[in-house]
């Protein structure tokens, strides 16, 4: 036995030769340690998805382990030693002393998923009692992995969901349709996989972090059906990449944007969404869902972000004190960062061994609310038993015994500053345009006097209100109203005097309505109220209730003040300028039965 402290052990081998793999399946060390191992763990992570070569490491590990579970996906690119690896395939074993791993897979077709998503939790529920931890796998490219999720049902758990989504890994910039996952030599294009692990003496800490930042203006999602986006503020969504970053739709559009997601706040947190592909119409598929109104901005990565978010990670890492560290890293990541990608990963190999993959989705979460992301990473640390070592990595300053007559180059590795730096300067130039902005459209609809609509904004809003009376069949009601004597006010007093008035009036119209409600300056010492969901009877009595607080107001050098109100609500076969029509009239009929009243014009 491996000593009275319960310990998970974790090999990884990059398999080039299956005789080397037998070689080292059959070395003393693993078969001792598989010997004593409760359960095996097998994880293949693969660039070229060919069926025969994964039977062949598959026969050769149950020849070795006959007991072990064997799952893998296809990959954009295998992490080993911390270190990212291209177009191999990296062999992940973990032996576990107590643990127990129970497997799942479900072929799944696409507009089944929900229905899969409930099968899969039903599965896994009745899996045990004693869940530590669920890792799953599945094809995001041919199934909707956020629709899954949606079937999967809660039981109130809160252990840890993590995972990837498989990628492929393309010579040619050709268009990627498909990608693959297996489970022994059960192979998926369209499916999902989940690994359980059982027991009380597994520890497993989830960590995440995205990295990119908001570039472009916000927008809105249109129209969409399924994954696929049709408009963004009302057209066509591949309009939006061809404008602001002169991306063509041809066979290289996956690879042109995967640093470009769409980003959004969905439950407080920011997420990401990448396109998949353009169609000839300019509809765009996205990896993971997207739903109309949702509101985005263009984002792209900023490194010096990225690997800030790393060392957090690190530290986090470092003070669980993993046996072995997976990390699901969104393509994107290697894209942005190129050969400065290790500067993120080769730092959680110095805690535990490290290995792990690209993935074209990555998803985290527990069993209450599991999330489909997309330019993430996703770092899983295990352990089983307690902590046993004081932490490898220290807050204190480490002491530099290095040769100080080596040179150290000031011009290397700089382009990820430099593009920290712009990615910065350009969210400094979007936000003080879109405050700009923001000035010029309450310049354009805001009075200044009274700091309430203008003329052409309130009647915006009373042409759409109006329509959508008339479309839902519910009651709208106005208020016509003005200020008594008003000419006489500024004559004697000035148009200061006028001025501070009304916006003492305003002031009074707001205490005095709903937030649902809109007021507007109609005319010089005219107003405009507009009331959605509002009969004649309880327009009425908001007209009352206004003008007897202007009566009992006491104002500056006028001691008091009144208003006259015509009231008129949506009948029938009403027009627009008809309903204006009789509040006019019924506030022309208040002005000369002696002012300071309210008149109903039904």
């Amino acid at each position: 036995m491996r000593g009275a402290t319960v310990v998970m052990i974790n090999f990884h081998h990059v398999v080039k030769d299956i005789n080397i793999l037998k070689d080292f399946l059959w070395s003393l060390e693993i078969q001792s340690y598989a010997k004593e191992a409760k359960s095996i763990f097998v994880q293949v992570f693969c660039s070229h998805a060919e069926q025969a070569w994964i039977e062949s490491i598959n026969k050769s590990i149950k020849e070795a382990f006959p007991t072990a579970v064997f799952v893998g996906s296809t990959t954009a690119g295998e992490i080993a030693e911390g270190r990212l690896l291209i177009g191999t395939t990296v062999l992940s074993i973990s032996f576990f002393e107590t643990a127990l791993v129970k497997p799942i897979a479900i072929s799944c077709l696409k507009g089944n998923e929900l229905t899969s998503g409930k099968q899969l939790g039903k599965a896994i529920n009745e899996s045990g009692s004693d869940i530590a931890g669920v890792l799953i796998l599945a094809t995001p490219l041919s199934i909707d992995v956020a629709n899954l999720f949606n079937g999967m049902p809660q039981n109130g758990n809160d252990y840890p969901i993590f995972g990837g989504g498989a990628g492929v890994y393309s010579l040619d910039n050709s268009i990627i349709n498909s990608s693959m996952i297996f489970c022994g030599n059960n192979f998926y294009e369209h499916g999902v996989i989940a690994v359980v692990f059982l027991g009380n003496d597994l520890h497993i800490s989830l960590n995440s972090c995205l990295g990119w930042q908001p570039l472009s203006k916000e927008m809105t999602i249109t129209e969409t059906d399924g994954r696929l986006v049709k408009k963004i503020d009302g057209v066509r969504a591949f309009e939006i990449y061809k404008r602001y970053l002169k991306i063509k739709n041809d066979n290289s559009f996956f690879l042109n944007v995967l640093e470009f997601p769409f980003l959004l706040e969905r439950n407080g947190k920011i997420i990401a969404r990448v396109p998949h592909f353009v169609d000839q119409d300019g509809n765009i598929e996205f990896i993971a869902d997207l739903n109309v109104g949702e509101k985005f901005r263009i984002g792209y990565g900023d490194p010096e972000i990225i690997v800030q978010n790393a060392e957090f990670m690190e530290k986090a890492m470092n003070d669980f004190e993993p046996d072995v560290i997976f990390l699901f890293n969104c393509v994107c990541h290697r894209f942005l960062m190129q050969n400065d990608v290790e500067l993120e990963i080769q730092r959680f190999n110095d805690i535990s061994p490290t290995v792990g993959f690209y993935t074209y989705s990555e998803f985290s979460g527990d069993n209450n609310k599991i999330q489909s992301l997309n330019s993430t990473m996703i770092v899983v640390g295990m352990r089983e038993g307690e902590k046993r070592i004081n932490s490898r990595l220290s807050d204190e300053p480490k002491i530099d015994n290095a040769d100080k007559s080596v040179i150290v180059d000031p011009y290397a590795i700089r382009h990820n500053r430099i593009i920290s730096r712009l990615v910065h300067f350009i969210s400094v130039v979007t936000s003080e345009l879109e405050q700009a902005n923001d000035e010029l459209t309450k310049l354009a609809e805001i009075d200044k006097v009274t700091q309430i609509y203008n003329r052409l904004k309130i009647e915006d809003i009373f042409e759409y209100e109006f329509k959508k009376c008339g479309r839902y069949n519910v009651d709208f009601s106005i208020i016509m109203m003005d200020v008594d004597r008003f000419k006489q006010i500024n004559d004697f007093n000035g148009h200061y005097v006028g001025d501070d008035v009304l916006f003492q009036i305003v002031n009074i119209i707001r205490e005095n309505v709903r937030e649902t409600d809109y007021v507007g300056r109609w005319g010089g010492d005219e107003f405009l109220i507009i009331l959605p969901h509002t009969n004649i009877k309880e327009a009425s009595t908001v007209a009352e209730r206004i003008r007897s607080s202007v009566s009992l107001w006491e104002f500056p050098t006028l001691n008091n003040q009144t208003c006259s109100f015509g009231v008129a609500s949506y009948t029938l076969g009403d027009n627009q300028d008809k309903l204006l029509v009789r509040a006019d009239e019924a506030l022309y009929e208040a002005k000369n039965n002696g002012r300071n009243s309210v008149v109903l014009k039904f």
